[in-house]
């Protein structure tokens, strides 16, 4: 029987049992809803939100997704069932004042959940909001934008009510009660394909996996890498790293487990780098044997080119050794040769074989997306790419326009395979997908499940995964078997088992914040082009932040003091890119009390292939020459803490106002005559000054001759021939 509700369109929804179960129990607390993928949970969502705007006339709804395809497909659903017309999908690619004005006038709001923290911290009001759907929620774990909006929203609203939808929450218990507290869970509606009220909707999927054996070149290069590999591995083993050093029992896992405790013994003053280096080296190395196992001859060959273009230390000890020389020579003689792996022919022999059927092709990477799609069409098979937005190694993504665009042609038969990244298995609507091939194994069981949920929505389907014998392929695969298995145990206790961590404890934790104006905040400014998400999180929880387009720095604390923040790798490239000085001049000029602070646990001098000199030369400059303070800080939690204690000296010992600057101040003729100065090739500002007092006039420093300009201190024949040549070449047109 249709659902008869005054904002449900008639005859557009008829809820099945399971269905109705859900929402007659979610309406009254928040909730988990685990859903194989399929089963209807964003018609769940929809009831929900009709009864909430119901209820709550004058309230609104915030449906929140992951990536904006899918916040835009949510969208697109709920036009057809829900009989309203405010509905908006909100991004952050709208100008925040044109966000502001939709958000005022509409009452279903969809959008990714960085834009909506975003917006929280420049103090969207979240008072009316009397549902948040979460979509994908087993990401609200750690950082992740959910569990900041989740905390503001039980802060802020007057009806609060979180539903929280995934189809495959965890296969870690610990991992599943972190994401029940984040999302304020006080109750668990839970259901597998084997429960009896579920079981008549579900579609057979028959899985399959096709084993292909390493042809004997592969398996010669196989061995070269390993007994690279292991080479690193008994060195790390020997420092105290790791107890065994065979390449079957390390992962990418440990290895940077390693890593990160290498750089923790460096912050704390340990003579670590090489340790560092071997560790780089061992990261490097065992994705390249990854690639080789389970992707082919071309993404390996293309991996390698990627890490000749990089100077770090690791990568030039790793590219002396002559074995690793070796494995260039075979991967190019084999590529020359037009070998690949072996996956490829049995890729085009099955997609041949269902010719007639809709075929959605999952990899890991982009490069074999390029080298399957390429296969296939030497097959006469019509293929298609399908992978994200986020431009990669110098290689444009899809466009949202160019991924719809592909999905509508698969779909109305234009192509018999579409090939995908990830951007394909989250949530993302591609109707009737016949067959679902994995190109490798995964070890993530939210992944498999994800992949294979694209297949068997309306009618039976067929998964085929394809393995390398004898490779990491088989591992993964096994690992994501065993993972899926204790998450179905999991979900089937959760509905028997959970208890709510929304208690009294939060209730005292989220009352309203005190009004009293005796209690001063303090205020900071915050530039719009600050990025990062936890800093600004933790000062928006200390401070008055005021996130407003700033003419000089990044944070303003004081009428005085003006804040420069810089990572240590950005604060290396600023030395490369001479923005660095300039920076620095804005920032001594406007501020009494100019500051940068340089974020990171890295040693700056070991980031980049930059001299010493050239390092410690900035850093001289920077105080001596422009009275810049320099403050170094461990991680972006460090500095929000330093800002926050610099802004409370300042405004609640010193009673010093937070002006907001409406532009910089001009420069000064001096500023002026040195800026052109420090124009020309390998001058400093130290040298313009040089220049500019010996020969009084930036026109008698331009003309002066290559034997005047050697007699500056500084200027070398070379340096100055640089000058002249500058100066006299004529323009290229």
């Amino acid at each position: 029987m249709n659902v008869n509700h005054p904002l449900i369109k008639p005859d557009t929804i008829s809820l099945r049992r399971y269905q109705e179960a859900v929402v007659a129990r979610a309406i009254d607390a928040n909730t988990l809803v685990v859903l194989p993928t399929g089963l209807g949970k964003t018609i769940i969502a929809a009831m929900i939100s009709a009864h909430q705007l119901n209820e709550f006339p004058e309230s609104k709804i915030l449906f929140l997704a992951p990536t904006r395809p899918l916040a835009v497909q949510h969208h697109k659903t709920f036009e057809g069932i829900i009989n309203l017309k405010d509905l908006i999908v909100l991004t952050g690619r709208d100008a925040i004042n044109k966000r502001t004005k939709l958000w005022e006038k509409n009452r279903i709001i969809f959008a990714t959940p960085q834009t909506i923290e975003n917006d929280i911290l420049r103090n969207l009001d979240l008072t009316d909001v009397s549902l948040i759907i979460i979509d994908e929620c087993h990401r609200a774990v750690g950082n992740y934008a959910y569990v900041h909006i989740a905390e503001e929203y039980m802060k802020q609203a007057e009806n609060p009510l979180i539903l929280g939808l995934t189809a495959s929450p965890s296969s870690d218990n610990e991992t599943v009660k972190e994401i029940c507290k984040n999302l304020f869970i006080q109750q668990v509606e839970a259901k597998t394909e084997e429960d009896p009220d579920v079981r008549e909707y579900v579609q057979k999927v028959k899985t399959r996996w096709l084993k292909v054996e390493l042809p004997e070149d592969f398996k010669k290069i196989k061995k070269i890498i390993e007994s690279i590999l292991r080479d690193d591995l008994r060195e790390l083993k020997n420092r105290g790293y790791l107890n065994s050093a065979s390449t079957e029992k390390i992962n990418k896992r440990t290895l940077l487990t390693i890593q990160s405790d290498i750089r923790k013994e460096i912050t704390q003053g340990g003579e670590s780098y090489f340790d560092a280096s071997i560790a780089a080296s061992a990261l490097k190395i065992n994705h390249a044997l990854e690639l080789l196992e389970t992707q082919g001859i071309s993404s390996l060959d293309k991996y390698i080119k990627r890490l000749k273009k990089q100077q770090t230390k690791a990568i030039k000890r790793l590219f002396a050794d002559s074995r690793m020389n070796y494995v260039i020579d075979l991967v190019r003689e084999l590529k020359s040769k037009g070998f690949d792996h072996p996956k490829l022919d049995e890729l085009s022999k099955i997609i041949k074989e269902h010719k007639n059927d809709k075929i959605l092709i999952f990899t890991q990477y982009r490069d074999t997306v390029e080298k399957i799609i390429e296969r296939l069409t030497q097959n006469n098979i019509s293929a298609k790419e399908f992978i994200g937005q986020a431009s990669k190694d110098g290689k444009k993504g899809m466009t949202q326009k160019e991924q719809i665009k592909a999905l509508q042609d698969f779909t109305e038969g234009r192509y018999t395979a579409l090939c995908a990244t990830s951007v394909a298995e989250e949530g993302i609507d591609i109707p009737k997908v016949d067959m679902v091939i994995f190109y490798e194994p995964i070890p993530s069981e939210i992944r498999s499940i994800q992949r294979r949920g694209r297949t068997g929505r309306n009618t039976a389907g067929n998964v085929i995964v394809l393995m390398a014998k004898g490779t990491r392929d088989e591992a993964y695969y096994w690992a994501s078997v065993h993972k899926e298995r204790k998450m179905s145990n999991i979900v089937k206790k959760m509905n028997d088992n959970f208890k709510g961590d929304i208690g009294q404890q939060s209730l005292i934790k989220y009352n309203k914040p005190s009004d009293n104006p005796k209690e001063q905040k303090i205020m900071v400014y915050a530039d719009t082009r600050e990025k990062n998400i936890q800093l600004l999180k933790v000062l928006k929880e200390k401070t008055e932040l005021k996130i407003k387009q700033l003419p000089v720095g990044d944070f303003i604390l004081s009428e005085r003091v003006g804040v420069e923040r810089k990572t240590t790798e950005d604060f290396i490239q600023s030395i490369i890119d001479k923005r660095l000085l300039s920076q620095a001049s804005d920032l001594s000029r406007n501020f009494e009390i100019p500051v940068m602070i340089i974020e990171g646990r890295e040693d700056i001098y070991c980031i980049r292939d930059v001299h010493e000199n050239a390092i410690r030369g900035a850093l001289i400059s920077l105080s001596l020459s422009f009275g810049v303070h320099i403050i170094c800080s461990r991680n972006e939690q460090d500095t929000a803490n330093i800002l926050y204690l610099i802004a409370k000296r300042e405004q609640a010992y010193g009673g010093k106002e937070v002006p907001l600057r409406g532009e910089k101040k001009p420069f000064s003729l001096e500023e002026r005559q040195r800026y052109i100065i420090e124009s020309l090739p390998n001058i400093s500002a130290v040298l313009a000054r040089r220049l500019l007092e010996r020969f009084g006039t930036v026109t008698d420093v331009i003309n002066a001759s290559k034997t005047e300009l050697i007699k500056v201190e500084g200027i070398g024949e070379k340096k100055a021939a640089n000058i002249r040549n500058t100066i006299k070449s004529k323009y290229p047109h």
